[in-house]
């Protein structure tokens, strides 16, 4: 049975189904009524799934209801819970369809015969009740250890490499999260062996001190890699800041030339916070080549570079934002999601397609919230997705992990062209 007619089939039986609860007529005579032109291929198995659903209605039933998170049955409405009924047959029989496959027909079917909302929904539903009849759960993604694991390892190379990475920072002094971030990535880089000097700026300092400082930092050959923490005080321009940066001291890879040397596939210093993503990728054997992947988020330093990384792996890649329309829709296409749009919990679990992996690099502060979120609802898509970043301990590690390995890697550069110098 090809898949027009599979199609055909439960239409079919979803108007029946449909017509059997709001008019409480006979199946017969709903199933009659259902009929339209040209569906005698679809007949056999229209019927397989009506006769299935009614058969096995109070156990479908109930497992939606488990499922549903307290939603009462009799709240949904009667379109939305005949094409969860035909799914969940289809899921939980062996009807020869792949359970994603009887997931995406009951999203398009809910779009067409109920609304958008009511394919997310289903989605929803279905997702779990996927992941709960495989009795698996997603795959925490733990940046937090593999970024241990990375610094013993550059570490290691520190001790190898004879001489003392250096990196300097220049920071806003006055900005209580920049000096926060700083004092974590300079304690990081000195449990490896990383020093550096930091450089405070402030209110009184002006652009063009600002640009002869970077210029010296650019002359110095003790210095193997510059961060300019965003964001500097107001009145001083970054862009021109980063602009002045070499990119070979563009440790974190955000200045307009490391940024086209990503765009044109040549090497250099890659942004650290999506280069921790691929990174995390990596660690977990998930193959991104000829997956559709999905970036929510166009920030310079993050959407639009992780968008090209995963390109440089063959992936199929959108970038989306907050105004892009039918978001939900888009990111149900994803195989591999982004989230990167600095919303809190702006990704539902309805949103993700049943078994992708979710990458969320949000870090957002909420109300009545101990904890920061991400750009991700955890809890509901931790149950849809097969794989995914938590917040905090998942990406956020992973930022700092990659800015050390680039000034390592900095250093062994700079030590080598020393080396052949000397010759």
């Amino acid at each position: 049975m090809n898949q027009k007619s599979r199609r055909k089939s439960r239409e079919w039986a979803l108007r029946t189904l449909y017509q059997m609860d709001v008019s409480n007529c006979s199946f017969e005579q709903a199933f009659e009524s259902a009929r339209e032109p040209d569906s005698a291929n679809a007949e056999d198995y229209a019927k397989h799934l009506c006769q299935g659903v009614i058969n096995n209605r109070s156990i479908i039933d109930d497992e939606i209801a488990a499922i549903s998170h307290g939603y009462a049955l009799d709240r949904i409405a009667a379109v939305d819970l005949a094409i969860l009924r035909v799914a969940m047959f289809e899921i939980n029989h062996s009807t020869g369809i792949p359970p994603a496959v009887a997931i995406d027909e009951a999203v398009e079917l809910g779009k067409k015969f109920s609304t958008e909302q009511s394919g997310a929904f289903i989605n929803g539903i279905l997702g779990a009740a996927l992941r709960s009849k495989t009795q698996s759960k997603a795959v925490i993604l733990d940046g937090k250890s593999l970024s241990a694991k990375i610094r013993e390892q550059l570490k290691q190379r520190v001790a190898e490499l004879g001489i003392n990475p250096r990196l300097d920072v220049l920071m806003a002094a006055n900005d209580p999260a920049s000096v926060a971030y700083v004092k974590m990535k300079r304690k990081w880089g000195g449990q490896i062996g990383i020093g550096g000097e930091l450089f405070a700026v402030d209110d009184s300092t002006t652009q063009s001190q600002l640009l002869e400082k970077i210029r010296e930092l650019n002359a110095n050959d003790e210095v193997h890699g510059v961060l300019i923490q965003h964001p500097l005080p107001k009145h001083l321009n970054e862009s021109e800041a980063l602009e002045t940066l070499g990119a070979n001291k563009d440790v974190d890879g955000i200045t307009p030339q490391s940024l086209g040397r990503l765009t044109a596939g040549l090497e250099g210093f890659r942004c650290a916070t999506p280069l921790g993503m691929m990174r995390i990728l990596d660690e977990y054997n998930i193959e991104c080549r000829g997956k559709n992947a999905v970036v929510v988020g166009r920030s310079v330093i993050l959407g639009k570079p992780c968008a090209l990384m995963l390109l440089e792996r063959d992936a199929t890649v959108t970038i989306a934002h907050s105004k892009t329309q039918n978001l939900p829709e888009l990111c149900r296409t994803a195989d591999i999601l982004v989230a990167a749009v600095g919303k809190p919990e702006m990704i539902k679990g309805d949103w993700i397609k049943p078994g992708a992996v979710v990458l969320d690099a949000g870090y957002n502060k909420l109300e009545g919230r101990t904890t920061d979120v991400g750009d991700v609802e955890f809890e509901s898509a931790s149950k849809i997705a097969s794989a995914i970043t938590p917040v905090p301990g998942g990406v956020g590690p992973m930022t700092v992990a990659m800015l050390l390995s680039n000034v390592v890697l900095a250093a062994e550069a700079a030590s080598k062209l020393s080396r052949v110098r000397a010759r």
